[in-house]
């Protein structure tokens, strides 16, 4: 875009190359930089390389000659470059301003090392010679002449008169320049001129400059970083220096040691080098790809003649005889296999009526262990098993108030069949880790010096889950468990506890369906099990009231009639499911066998994919074995860092 808006030729016609000059990265952006954009015409570019195409030489760059020269000022007239990282553009390094002057235009270079600022005046050294020619009446030899040799010339005085208006708009010209470019760098400052190019040699030039500019004019007298002696010892060297400058930086930018890099070298004759180049790589790799197909059509040519029928090996055996064995070999191998998938089928078959005869007993069988395994997870009070085992089935709630019983009760367990689980999974999904939220949540408040109701520390555990949500098998059919549920165990001190209500029922119930690892099943005694080895997982509180309810008992220890294993009356709700009613005895007096107890209310599902007695087995065996691994490790462990 740039391109298009400052240089007023078609962008198509120019052959064009831009660089950064100076700046600084700060907070990983680039500050204090300016873009130069070169640009020459194509059709010049063109001429240009047109002599160096006839004598068949490669050009590496093009370059502008203003360019160039300032590759040398930066090399070799600046004695101390610039750090384009300290540059402070309110007080920059003082600029130096190099003028090149050839025939025709003086290339007017100001520069500090990293800014550039260029001008091109169109004053040379054939305006002299012209105005000179013109003034005293010589021709254009004579005039070249004097002018060079105007020191030793019978009449130096009448010469400098002759050329004293192209002097002065020379010097115009320079002033007005650098007037505008002071004029935009407020804060640049003008140290010294160079003057370079043969016509700089012009007696008088640089004293006149220096005392119309009021600058320092210095004298260029070698080049300081050019070495080689031999050459630059030179008289013809020396006496023809000024004119090498830009030489001298198109050599900086071939050794790769110049400021500026931009090269004006047309692209289709870049990419036309590049294709040149690699010709002789993809040649070869022709070559190399036909001779691979000639010695793979050699050898397969070579093997051809061996497949004819009448081909004989060593053994004096054909074709014809090898096909026929083969044949005889495939015949019989084709017999073996149908046999085989008769075998296949035939123990399918056996298979589908040894699992259709022993299925029923099998299910029947895995319910009953479902119940005996439940059974276990349910708490049971220390105190109350102790009165059971000595018969006695009342338990007086004077002596065991409810809220102190550490029991749950069921009102009803339901179950239903799906055939795919994870639709149950999905759905079960949020309710089960916003429980383990909330029960890590409440576990934090209670492990900072809590104690559970037989007056020991509660341990800062977390319930974690055990169960995979991608895990296959709850993605096959199975069944799903609900548990419909109450407690009374939430009395004051258990609240301020954090072990009550719904927390009772995750300490308790949950943590042993999740963790407990002791569980006894009628048909493998003598083995203890985990309720995962035997199908169970997802336990979760689905549902649970959202306060504890206050209701009453009525409790007659003299009853006989409709008796419970804890001693309370029938007469139940639908809720309690031991004899509760809410509110009191409407119109009753006081009745000292009526308690008022709080009452927790839940509901838990857990998924169950009945397993046979080889697959609980196999699942319990599975489990120890990882936990040995892992205890291993750890050992291990231990025994590193104890070392360490």
């Amino acid at each position: 875009y740039e391109v298009k808006a400052q240089i007023p030729f078609p962008i198509e016609d120019v052959i064009w190359d831009w660089q950064q000059l100076g700046g600084t990265v700060v907070d990983g952006r680039t500050v204090d930089a300016e873009i130069g954009l070169f640009a020459m015409k194509r059709d010049a570019v063109f001429n240009a390389l047109q002599p160096y195409d006839n004598a068949d030489i490669d050009v590496d760059f093009v370059q502008l000659s203003p360019l160039s020269i300032f590759n040398v000022i930066c090399h070799d007239l600046i004695e101390d470059l610039p750090n384009a990282e300290d540059f402070d553009p309110d007080n920059p390094p003082p600029s130096m301003v190099a003028m090149s002057m050839g025939t025709d235009t003086t290339d007017l270079i100001v520069t500090n090392g990293l800014r550039l600022w260029l001008r091109n005046i169109p004053i040379g050294g054939n305006h002299f010679t012209k105005q000179l020619s013109r003034e005293m009446k010589l021709t254009q030899a004579k005039a070249e002449h004097l002018k060079r040799n105007a020191r030793v010339s019978e009449n130096p005085k009448a010469i400098f008169k002759a050329m004293r208006p192209v002097f002065n708009d020379f010097v115009n010209e320079v002033q007005r320049s650098l007037n505008f470019f002071q004029s935009n760098e407020k804060s640049a400052e003008l140290s010294k001129v160079v003057l370079l190019g043969n016509a700089a040699k012009l007696p008088g030039l640089r004293q006149y400059l220096g005392k119309q500019l009021e600058i320092d004019v210095a004298k260029v007298t070698d080049f300081e970083k050019l070495t080689g002696s031999d050459v630059t010892g030179q008289k013809s060297f020396k006496d023809n220096m000024l004119s090498f400058a830009t030489c001298y930086g198109l050599c900086l930018q071939g050794l790769k040691s110049s400021q500026i890099k931009t090269n004006l070298l047309p692209r289709e004759i870049v990419v036309e080098r590049i294709i040149r180049a690699k010709k002789p790589w993809v040649l070869t790799s022709v070559c190399a790809t036909m001779l691979g197909l000639a010695l793979g059509y050699f050898f397969f040519a070579g093997n051809y003649h061996k497949t004819i029928e009448g081909y004989e090996d060593g053994a004096g055996v054909t074709w014809t005889q090898a096909s026929s064995k083969i044949k005889s070999v495939e015949a019989v191998s084709n017999q073996f296999k149908n046999e085989d998938a008769e075998q296949k089928v035939l123990l399918d078959k056996l298979l589908t009526i040894s699992k259709e005869v022993t299925s029923a007993s099998d299910q029947q069988a895995s319910w009953l262990e479902l119940q005996a395994a439940l059974a276990q997870a349910f708490p049971s009070d220390p105190e109350i098993e102790k009165l059971k085992a000595e018969g006695i089935y009342k338990v007086d709630p004077q002596k065991i108030p409810f809220e102190d019983r550490r029991e749950i009760y069921i009102d009803h367990m339901e179950s239903v069949f799906v055939s795919d689980i994870s639709k149950w999974t999905s759905f079960i999904e949020p309710f089960h880790k916003k429980m383990r939220i909330d029960f890590e949540e409440e576990a934090r408040k209670a492990a900072a010096g809590a104690v559970d109701s037989d007056g020991m520390e509660m341990e800062d555990e977390i319930v974690e889950d055990d169960v995979d949500f991608d895990d296959e098998s709850l993605a096959n059919s199975g069944w799903v468990i609900e548990i419909k549920g109450h407690h009374f165990h939430n009395s004051p001190e258990s609240m301020t506890k954090l072990q009550a209500g719904k927390q009772f029922v995750l300490q308790t119930l949950i943590e042993d369906l999740l963790h407990r690892e002791d569980i006894k099943l009628p048909s493998h005694q003598g083995l203890k099990f985990k309720y995962s080895d035997f199908g169970i997982s997802m336990p979760t509180i689905a549902w649970g009231s959202e306060s504890i309810l206050e209701t009453d008992i009525l409790f007659d220890p003299a009853s006989t009639s409709g008796d419970d294993e804890n001693g309370m009356l029938d007469g139940m709700d639908d809720m309690g499911g031991f004899g509760m009613r809410r509110g009191g005895v409407s119109g009753e007096e006081e009745n000292e066998n009526l308690f008022t107890v709080r009452k927790y209310v839940f509901v838990v599902q857990m998924a169950w994919t009945p397993r046979s007695n080889a697959e609980v087995l196999a699942a319990r065996d599975e489990r120890l074995k990882k936990a040995e691994a892992a205890a291993a490790q750890a050992a291990e462990d231990a025994a590193a860092a104890e070392e360490l």
